[in-house]
């Protein structure tokens, strides 16, 4: 007897979501390193922490791609944009790859809800651990709101942002 393998139809779904969490882990790794260059230490500590939590959520994808006999296709990680103008901008870009992340995520558990139950279930709770993200990133940014964002600024506001 040979096991079940996860049907294409929903691997085809999984690995753009693998190559997305890739790719933040790689623009979070950018991100700290340019606010490491630059002074903001907390900043810096914080974005690669968000770099460890993408590898993590890459991790469980291949996982439960191998626990159902699919050898998963490890992307191509292209260059992240590398070019930061401040720590605003870091946040700013952040706070579009979360959401992006968040509505991709939002799409496939709306297919997978009527293909594939068990892979809705991990899309529940990758959904759930995306909106905390990008709820954190949204409080950066109200927290931000009316502040001129200057290095000076963002420095006195960095234990409060991280």
């Amino acid at each position: 007897m040979t096991p079940k393998i996860l049907e294409s139809k929903v691997t085809k779904l999984l690995f753009p979501r693998l190559q997305d969490e890739y790719d933040a882990f790689y623009h979070y790794r950018a991100v700290s390193n340019y606010c490491k260059g630059v002074g903001f230490e907390k900043a810096a500590e914080y974005f690669a922490n968000e770099s460890a939590d993408e590898l993590s959520h890459a991790k469980k994808i291949e996982t439960y791609l191998v626990d159902w006999n699919v050898t998963p296709e490890l992307p191509e990680i292209p260059n992240p944009k590398v070019s930061f103008k401040s720590l605003l901008d870091c946040i700013e870009q952040s706070y579009k790859i979360e959401y992006a992340l968040y509505e991709a995520y939002e799409e496939t558990a709306k297919t997978m809800f009527q293909v594939d139950l068990c892979t809705f279930a991990l899309m529940q709770e990758l959904l759930a651990i995306q909106l905390k993200s990008v709820v954190e990133y949204s409080d950066m940014l109200n927290l931000l709101e009316g502040v001129e964002p200057t290095k000076f600024n963002l420095l006195l506001l960095e234990d409060k942002l991280f």
